[in-house]
């Protein structure tokens, strides 16, 4: 491969790029402070643990299904003109949901509701081409001597995004109306696609003929897991990613619904506490960057879980109307994430080798995201019948039970040793460059 050779130097590619995120920071902002007015809604109309995990399903298992092909579409096709066109097809579907909104002396909550988790579902699709196309933007326009730094000012950027995006969302329902919130959505988007519209975007050309002969998908999924079932100690550690994200995604689902119907908060209570979420977020980040915490990363893996269950714990028990008790769980539910991914991912770039990096990944990141949306939905319709306090609580103590049951029972204490030692028999090449590595749970 190659890159057109019309493009502009290293430099003007990453002030242009710098230009670009500007744009997506505003957009995702506006975006973020919409959803949180969405999520309200549905939380004050419905009163349904059942509907806010309908919402969630219907938002993520669109995008996990579509991703594979979307990243082979972005691979084949103008990356401009996709973000830019789906970009518009997100907008063009906020308005009808505004225009939905306008005439809400026609249409009942529960057709609002429909209409809502229909394009809820139809943005995840789109959002999936979004993400796709944006995230192969850094290794073409950014220095590879620069990458770190891009990354981690990119990363700090959204986090402060998803801190101040609640508490604006919340202040903002207090003075206007949800229809009039939405409008945001709109105008950020527009501010957003000016530096898209502006900025060049590399094409890679394909110069090789054999390049365009490429495997099936299907071919190269079973690739990525014959890797990891062989591997010891790597299908186990999957295993475990895919159990806590069961375990431990409903609970930031059901959250609005844990502020109202529990602890009868309103918006800003809810805010208050996914803002402190993000800040355990970055505040673990800066510390996983800064030390090395843990001599075993596999502890860091276990270590980490162990806090969001506990976590979890603490947010579903905590005495009513406390804010600040549950807000010491909520923290506790962010500070885990850097913590568990960052060791996850030392383990994986130590051992997968880079001619297969991109199979292996791509298994590691279906599979262990596809307990999500299932446990969206199941904890939302169980919730109904057994209860939100209490089926969120069995949750967490059953992954305090698995975690320990894989720690003791299983290959998983010692899978960095093992690995180690099948490196050296297999002398496999296995440390992939900074850039070759995504971020998953």
């Amino acid at each position: 491969m190659s890159y057109n050779n019309s493009e502009p130097s290293p430099e003007t590619n990453l002030r242009g790029y710098l230009f670009f995120l500007v744009g997506q920071w505003t957009s995702i902002l506006g975006s973020n402070i919409v959803q949180f007015g969405i999520i309200w809604f549905l939380t004050v109309e419905t009163g349904s643990s059942f509907v806010l995990g309908l919402a969630a399903f219907l938002g993520f298992a669109p995008f996990l299904l579509v991703t594979p092909i979307a990243g082979v579409f972005v691979d084949r096709y103008n990356r401009k003109k996709i973000i830019l066109f789906v970009d518009f097809m997100q907008a063009f579907f906020t308005l009808i949901l505004i225009v939905f909104f306008m005439f809400d002396n026609i249409f009942s909550p529960f057709q609002l509701i429909v209409v809502i988790l229909g394009i809820t579902m139809i943005r995840g699709v789109f959002g999936a081409f979004h993400t796709s196309a944006v995230d192969t933007l850094l290794p073409i326009m950014v220095p590879k001597d620069k990458l770190s730094r891009i990354n981690g000012v990119n990363y700090l950027a959204n986090g402060a995004i998803f801190i101040v995006g609640p508490i604006v969302g919340a202040v903002a329902l207090k003075i206007v109306s949800l229809k009039i919130l939405l409008w945001l959505d709109v105008i950020t988007f527009l501010i957003a696609i000016i530096p898209t519209i502006i900025v060049f975007i590399p094409k890679i050309l394909k110069i090789e003929q054999e390049e365009l002969v490429k495997p099936s998908f299907k071919s190269e999924f079973y690739t990525g897991f014959n890797f990891i079932r062989e591997t010891t100690g790597l299908f186990t550690l999957l295993m475990l990613f895919v159990f806590a994200n069961f375990f431990l995604t409903p609970i930031f689902v059901q959250l609005p619904l844990l502020v109202t119907s529990i602890h009868f908060g309103d918006e800003l209570n809810l805010a208050f506490l996914m803002s402190l979420q993000q800040v355990g977020l970055i505040s673990s980040s800066f510390i996983m960057s800064t030390w090395k915490v843990f001599d075993k990363h596999v502890v860091g893996v276990v270590v980490g879980m162990s806090i969001g269950y506990i976590g979890v714990i603490i947010t579903v028990l905590a005495p009513v109307g406390n804010f600040a008790v549950m807000g010491i769980g909520v923290f506790m539910l962010g500070f885990l994430l850097p913590i568990v991914n960052v060791s996850s991912e030392t383990i994986w770039a130590a051992t997968v080798p880079r001619e297969i990096l991109g199979r292996v990944y791509s298994v590691r990141r279906t599979v262990a995201q596809i307990s999500n949306p299932i446990a969206t939905l199941l904890v939302g319709i169980l919730a109904e019948i057994v209860g939100l306090v209490q089926i969120i609580t069995i949750f967490a103590v059953c992954g305090i039970v698995l975690l320990i049951y894989t720690w003791f029972f299983t290959s998983l204490s010692s899978i960095e040793k093992s690995i180690e030692e099948s490196r050296n028999d297999k002398t496999l090449v296995t440390t992939p460059d900074e850039d070759d590595r995504p971020t998953i749970q």
